[in-house]
């Protein structure tokens, strides 16, 4: 844009000169933006390391590093122009470690030097471990997005599967646990808040997490018929590991199909498989289990028939079958 913009003024200027009307003074003019990371109340920061852009109208229109006054300088920003100066980068310093900041609405003139700060404030902590199908998951690349702000913060976890994001600004955050470059991830998520005022910033530790290379469990169910089912529609799969008693459900798709599939990200264990289909204005919702009457896969509508399936944590494991032709009607 700036270029267009840039040969559109060249243009102008030819034709101001053949009709004898004078170009505008300081055409090419730039300002300086010297920066102080400061409180909110203004007192100096003294944080060196902290990378800083300058984003003008269209694009980013500087970068800049603070010394160890916690000062940094932008030379050369062209003018006029009303710029955003925002942090890069923000040195660790455990949970003293400041959340992102921006200083916005700077008005930049040429032949100027506009000082500012730009505010920071202590950020939000979370922690928390992830496990894979041998123990700790070390070495999983861990991403915390901000799903208000947009901001993305990275890590990796330890040799133990411990993680630490530190420095979060406030809001809720999508935490994704990555196993490799092409594997779906593991994901939670959180809220945190960044220090207001009096009010320390969240210091959260989340519960143990599986990392996955990739769904572990698949659950299908199909019509005899092979005829779409609106019970199948929507309706809710819960898988129950037979020792544990712990539960994890999801649903299958809304679109009328004739068959479903739902997955699941879950540890290792032995899994009995519910089917609660769907209410229509025929048929009331009810509960199948995952049977294998006379050897072969299939749901029942007796509880007691229900065959735990095996599932294997990080490999692909595909089970379900037909369901009864009463309940898909």
């Amino acid at each position: 844009m700036r270029q267009i913009i840039g040969t559109t003024l060249v243009v102008a200027l030819a034709t101001a000169a053949l009709i004898g009307v004078a170009p505008p003074a300081n055409a090419a003019a730039s300002g300086t933006i010297a920066v102080q990371l400061a409180t909110p109340d203004g007192t100096p920061i003294r944080l060196a390391d902290v990378e800083l852009a300058a984003i003008g109208t269209d694009a980013v229109v500087g970068t800049a590093t603070t010394d160890a006054d916690g000062t940094a300088t932008f030379a050369g920003i062209p003018a006029p122009d009303t710029v955003t100066v925002t942090t890069r980068q923000l040195p660790p310093r455990g949970t003293e470690t400041y959340a992102p900041g921006l200083r916005s609405d700077i008005a930049v003139r040429g032949g100027t030097t506009v000082a500012v700060t730009v505010p920071l404030v202590r950020g939000a902590t979370v922690q928390g471990g992830v496990v894979g199908p041998s123990g700790p998951a070390a070495g999983r690349l861990m991403y915390a997005w901000n799903e208000d702000t947009s901001q993305v913060f990275r890590t990796t976890s330890d040799s133990a599967g411990r993680y630490r994001f530190l420095g979060l600004s406030t809001g809720q955050y999508r935490i994704e646990a990555y196993a490799s470059g092409t594997a779906s991830p593991a994901v939670w998520k959180t809220r945190v808040y960044q220090q207001r005022g009096t009010l320390p910033a969240s210091q959260v530790t989340l519960s143990q997490h599986y990392a996955h290379s990739d769904y572990d469990l698949a659950v299908f169910a199909n019509t005899a018929s092979r005829t779409p089912s609106p019970q199948l529609s929507g309706a809710n799969v819960v898988v129950t590991e037979a020792t544990s008693g712990a539960s994890f459900s999801t649903r299958f798709s809304t679109l009328l199909d004739d068959e479903q599939t739902a997955q699941f990200q879950i540890p290792s264990g032995q899994y009995v498989v519910e089917l609660r289909t769907t209410a229509t204005t025929t048929t009331p919702a009810g509960s199948l289990w995952l049977g294998r009457p006379g050897g072969v896969y299939r749901y029942v509508t007796d509880r007691a028939q229900a065959v735990p399936v095996k599932v294997v944590f990080g490999g692909f494991n595909g089970w379900g079958g037909t369901v009864p032709e009463a309940a898909s009607r």
